[in-house]
Formats: C-alpha cells, structure tokens, sequence
C-alpha cells in the first residue's frame, strides 16, 4: 500500500532466522527515504510464506491477524494524512503495538533470541555468549513446550533452578544462568510485554556462594616477574601479560589484546576505554615495570614484522601479538576476535598454571584459581592492604557499584581477621 510517500506492506524477515527454522513476519513501513521493520509476533518458515499474497499458507487464523495488523497500519497513517500532521515512526509504533493481549502471547524463546542478537549489534558479544548458554539451558528444562511470556512465574524460575541444581550445575553457576533469564525478562517487561504487577522476580532471591581467594600475593607477583623466561618466548608473553594487568589497575584480557601503539600510548601515559563500561582511563608508563613489557614487545612486534609473519594490518600496530594469524576479513569478525581471545586465555592459564605449580610452589587447590583474572584480584587486594579506600579501588578498577569492588575484597578481609585472631 501507498500513502504519498509512505509504504507499507507484510515481509518475512528471511535476514533473521530463529532457532526454530522459522523467521520472524514484520510489517515493513518506508517514509521519505527511511524504513522501519515492526514486530507482528507471529513467525513461518520460508516454505510456508506465501509472498504474494502476504500469508502463510495454510494458517487463516495467523493470516487474519496480519491482515488486521496491516489494515490498523494503513488506517493509521491515512489517518495523519487526512489531519495533515507530520508522519512520525514513534506515533505509528505507539499506535500498531500488539494489544496487551497479543504481545503476551510471545514465546519467551523467541524474545530470549532477540535480546541476544540486539547484544551482538551493540558488539557485547560476552554478555549475548552468556544469555546464549543459559538459553540452551533453558530449552533443555522446557524440554520442547512451548512458554509464553505472560506463563512464567516464580515457580518457572524455581523449577528452573531446581532443575540445574539436578543436573550438577554450581550454585553460581545456577545465578549466572538465572541472572540471564532475569534480565531477559526485564527487558520484556520494559518492552511492556508483560505486566509490571506479575513480575516473578519479585522476592525471589538468586543465591551466590562465596568464591575462593583469587588474588595472590604481591611477594609472588614479584617472583613472576624476576623469572627469566627468554627460553620460553611464549610462556614469557603469558606471564608479561599478566603482569601488564596487574600493573595497570587490573585491565582485562579484552582491553589488553586491542590496546594500539599509535591510539592509546601516549608518551608516558596509556590511555583508553574500558571495553565493558566505556570507561576512560589514564595510566602511568613505570619505567621497569610497565615500559619493560612494552619495550620488549616493540622488539617482538618488529622481528615480526621483518619476517612477514602479521596477516591483517590492524595487528601490525597492536601492542601485545594475539591476532597477529587472522586474514584482514577474520579481524574485522567480532565473533572470530572474540573466540581468538578466550582461545589465548586458555593458554595464558595454562602458562601460570604450570609457573605457579614449578616456581611459586603453589598446591593443586591454589592453581586452580591462578588465571589471568587473578591478576585483577590482585591488584585490589594490594591496594586494600595498603590501606587505599575502597572508593578509590572501585574506581581503580571501573566499577559503578562498590558492591561489586568489594566482593574483590572480601576474601582479603577474611585472611586479615585471620591472622589478628591468631594473635589471640
């Protein structure tokens, strides 16, 4: 249909594919050289879409409740025309949304979907893997019934943490999964998709265990850092990143990999965005500690560079070499950078595993938790015992909740009161 300038009509959205093998019908409306696709909430698979006739083949009660979407649509700009007020794609989204009804009669699966492939479009790829697995987990409990919306209760997030807790899921790894489903559904619900009165996440209460110590000590970060591993070049690159962490107030592997020589060191200084929160964060360049690593890896950068052995032209200016085998169109792949980096991670655990197990002495218990998150921990805890506020570490570190700083915290505290009782 046609209305002056605007279009409107029924697509399948072929570009979008659900999990189900189905994909998802939107009615597709384009004003002055704009478009903007609209949910229906219904979905087919492409053998059944009738593109003719707008339709799915063989479904008349779908059908009739596209049409009717359709008709409100046209109404509704014919509508503006006639008033002669200005189209406005908010005002017709306001105006065509599914009644309170419709809209709850969305499957939570679908919905779960879209909110991953929203994450993946904001490049929050470790958040959508989050959501993805809880999902995968979450069909496995549904068991191939179908649960809409407005069906999820308390007692489906009780069932639901029952059942992981029965197939020897941890219990924080039942709250990361159930955190995922809680904030999935919070995002429906300011979507109003559902009631904000039927929240089931009212009183209920996510548990967490307190996790092992995974900080070590300053006395053994120094241990790693006098360690000559010029034998073992990629070993060496595993412990000096780590180290570069810790020296730089806990910055994760996922900052760390991109940091660039010509956009974040400047002079004494690195400067950059904190990957997770958008953070900005300046920090100092110590001579023997920090500019040690970094001059060693301008000569590894070099010798490689000599040799031809960097394929994308993006790594040829980054500080540390994890990318340095990807073509020019893997490095410009958000999901391939991703599973590159957790695939390195693995590698530098590994590497301090085995340093901590042949230089630190450290116990099968204790390597378990050495990672190069720890390095993170550490640093928190060495601020902590060195008496800064604990406001100061928060910001230290980016965190927006204290909260979450002091779960860093936390397991120092116990070693501190510790050791003043065994003073007793």
């Amino acid at each position: 249909m046609y209305t002056e300038n605007t279009q409107v009509n029924l697509i399948l959205q072929t570009w979008k594919p659900l999990k189900n093998d189905k994909f998802p019908v939107v009615l597709r409306v384009y004003h002055d050289k704009k478009r903007r696709y609209y949910r229906t909430g219904i979905s087919a698979k492409i053998e059944e879409w009738d593109e003719k006739n707008a339709g799915i083949i063989g479904k008349p009660r779908e059908n009739k409740t596209l049409q009717k979407f359709l008709i409100k649509a046209q109404d509704f700009i014919q509508k503006i025309y006639l008033l002669q007020e200005e189209f406005d794609f908010d005002l017709l989204s306001e105006e065509i949304s599914p009644s309170p009804t419709k809209k709850r009669l969305e499957n939570i699966e679908t919905f779960w979907e879209s909110v991953i492939e929203d994450l993946r479009k904001e490049k929050r790829h470790g958040t959508a893997d989050s959501y993805d697995n809880a999902l995968v987990k979450f069909k496995r409990f549904l068991n191939g019934k179908t649960l809409y919306l407005h069906q999820v209760t308390q007692q489906t997030f009780e069932k639901f943490r029952i059942y992981m807790v029965q197939s020897g899921q941890s219990t924080n790894g039942v709250g990361v999964y159930l955190r995922a489903m809680s904030a999935v559904y919070g995002k429906a619900l300011n979507r109003k998709l559902v009631k904000p009165e039927e929240d089931p996440r009212i009183g209920f209460r996510i548990k967490t265990k307190k996790t092992h110590k995974k900080a070590i000590k300053k006395e053994e970060v120094h241990q790693l850092a006098k360690l000559d591993l010029s034998q073992f070049p990629y070993m060496e690159e595993s412990r000096d990143m780590f180290l570069f962490s810790y020296y730089c107030q806990g910055m994760n592997l996922k900052d760390l990999s991109m940091l660039n020589w010509h956009e974040n060191i400047v002079e004494d200084r690195i400067f950059y965005h904190r990957g997770k929160t958008a953070d900005m964060f300046s920090i100092h360049i110590k001579k023997e500690t920090v500019g040690r690593i970094l001059e060693k890896q301008k000569q590894v950068l070099s010798a490689k560079l000599d040799a031809g052995l960097i394929k994308n032209t993006t790594a040829k200016s980054l500080v540390f070499r994890v990318f340095d085998n990807l073509s020019e169109k893997e490095m410009s792949n958000p999901a391939k950078i991703t599973k590159v980096r957790k695939q390195r991670a693995k590698v530098i655990n590994a590497h301090l595993r085995k340093l901590g197990e042949n230089e630190l002495g450290f116990s099968p218990s204790q390597l378990r938790f050495l990672t190069f998150y720890a390095a993170r921990h550490t640093y928190a805890s060495v601020l902590k015992s060195q008496h800064a506020p604990v406001t100061l570490i928060a910001e230290a570190l980016g965190h927006a909740d204290i909260r979450t700083t002091q779960v860093y915290l936390d397991s120092f505290a116990n070693t501190e009161l510790d050791h003043f009782n065994d003073l007793l």
